[in-house]
């Protein structure tokens, strides 16, 4: 069950070390070194066609504005919390990698070549998808449900300046991989 509880924060070391992260990159660079940094990191389409691919995966740990980190790092406790409780560590982790590295993927192949994208929220959005898998391998009825609510949170998300399209590629990941890890789960401990 996807809990929020003091025990459940005490364990969640993996996404108290990625909001950690996540803080002091931004206050080093957005108040320290600078917006040429900044950019520096960030995903820019047409630099990484011409091989610069370690923006995939930098552009994950910077945001915007205070906003922008705000938002992420709030929805990064709420569900990493919840979710990392219910996964191994090495899962956990998984899950939200693969989900920013898939969503910048997208980006790189759907979006325009001078875009230029960063944050955590495709990492995001795919803990959004695993809590669904995860609440869902309860209560198998709640599939309907679960997909609207990543529906609705994926449309709220919308908007000048917002990348939809790493949010929907998190997405899919995180349900993916959400279904595949609840299957395994529930193949290891059904004995009907």
């Amino acid at each position: 069950m996807l809990v929020l509880d003091e025990k459940s924060i005490k364990n969640a070391r993996i996404t108290i070390i990625l909001l950690t992260v996540n803080i002091l990159i931004y206050f080093l660079f957005n108040l320290g070194l600078g917006d040429e940094w900044i950019i520096f990191f960030s995903q820019i389409n047409e630099n990484i066609i011409q091989g610069e691919i370690w923006r995939l995966f930098t552009a994950m740990f910077f945001h915007a504005d205070p906003m922008h980190l705000f938002n992420n790092m709030l929805f990064l406790f709420l569900f990493g919390v919840a979710l990392e409780s219910n996964y191994k560590k090495i899962e956990f982790t998984a899950i939200y990698f693969l989900s920013g590295l898939v969503g910048n993927i997208f980006s790189l192949i759907f979006l325009p070549i001078d875009v230029i994208s960063l944050g955590a929220s495709g990492c995001i959005f795919g803990l959004v998808g695993a809590s669904i898998m995860s609440y869902i391998s309860y209560d198998k009825s709640a599939l309907l449900i679960g997909l609207v609510y990543l529906g609705l949170f994926l449309i709220q998300s919308m908007g000048e300046g917002i990348n939809t399209i790493a949010h929907l590629g998190g997405g899919i990941v995180g349900l993916l991989v959400g279904y595949f890890y609840n299957r395994k789960k529930s193949v290891l401990y059904d004995y009907d």
